[in-house]
């Protein structure tokens, strides 16, 4: 099976960039409508979630955004094999950043940055994109595939406009190197965490969320930036990025830990709340709540 899945790897990643990227997004969306309802990989598990944080929403709206979110995905795995085609004036047209100064002014502090985000829009494009049009590489924080053969391909692509890798088992002293050295660390903060994590609001009360964005930011002193990236109606996207000021934070109490991962989870959410479809909801993301 292994052999087979990596098979189609290598085919998608030979075919998809012969087509027009508009051709390709469409088949992407018109795939995941199928997967909808022929294959509804996860669908009680994205239904259970949005249900938990929208009680307010129908089963037909919420229906409507389970099947948003497969076409989303199907999106982001099509436009993944043709980011890397793509000339530099290209890319600036499909990917918009709209304050990228930012991460030029903060990496300019000398102390290291942090690059928060979550699985929202393209999150593979924004890593990849934003990288190369800023003329910065970010050391990426990834977690391994069990297909080898396919997590080398899926990392080859990654690193080819300049990026590299940290494997998130053994990822902190890598990145205490690394922001030691002013580099760039970009991650992602909204996986389900274990329950000795510091505990949030993140669509309802008391969910456990990875704290080590806070704890390596409060210790080190680097810069903390927020982004994610939003699909437009034509198929490009929109990168804003917001600054968090983690200056206030003295010392890595628990309380200042759960204050900064509170405030990068917030944003996340507000983004989330406008267009629900564009996060990743077919993980348990509330399973160690309460």
């Amino acid at each position: 099976m292994k052999f087979l899945i990596y098979i189609l790897f290598v085919v998608l990643k030979r075919i998809i960039p012969i087509f027009p990227l508009k051709l390709i997004q469409q088949i992407a969306r018109f795939k995941g409508s199928l997967f909808y309802y022929i294959l509804p990989i996860r669908k009680r598990t994205a239904v259970e979630n949005l249900t938990l944080a929208f009680p307010e929403k129908k089963r037909k709206e919420i229906n409507e955004i389970v099947k948003g979110c497969y076409k989303n995905v199907m999106t982001v795995i099509a436009e993944f094999f043709y980011m890397s085609k793509l000339n530099d004036n290209e890319l600036a047209e499909f990917l918009k950043m709209g304050n990228p100064e930012l991460i030029s002014k903060m990496h300019n502090k000398g102390k290291g940055l942090i690059l928060i985000s979550g699985h929202y829009g393209n999150w593979e494009l924004t890593a990849y994109g934003a990288s190369r049009l800023v003329n910065i590489p970010f050391n990426v924080i990834v977690k391994e595939q069990t297909n080898v053969k396919v997590n080398e391909g899926i990392n080859t692509i990654r690193v080819s406009a300049g990026n590299k890798l940290i494997d998130m088992k053994n990822s902190l002293r890598n990145i205490l190197e690394v922001l030691k050295n002013n580099g760039v660390i970009a991650m992602l903060g909204d996986q389900a965490a274990p329950k000795e994590n510091v505990k949030i609001n993140f669509f309802i009360k008391d969910v456990p969320t990875f704290e080590g964005t806070a704890r390596i930011a409060i210790k080190t002193g680097a810069a903390v930036l927020f982004g994610v990236s939003t699909r437009n109606n034509d198929g490009t996207y929109n990168v804003k990025l917001h600054e968090i000021d983690t200056s206030k934070y003295s010392e890595c109490s628990d309380d200042n830990v759960r204050d900064l991962t509170q405030l990068h989870s917030d944003l996340l959410e507000k983004y989330i709340r406008n267009q629900p479809d564009h996060w990743l909801w077919f993980h348990r993301r509330f399973k160690n709540a309460g």
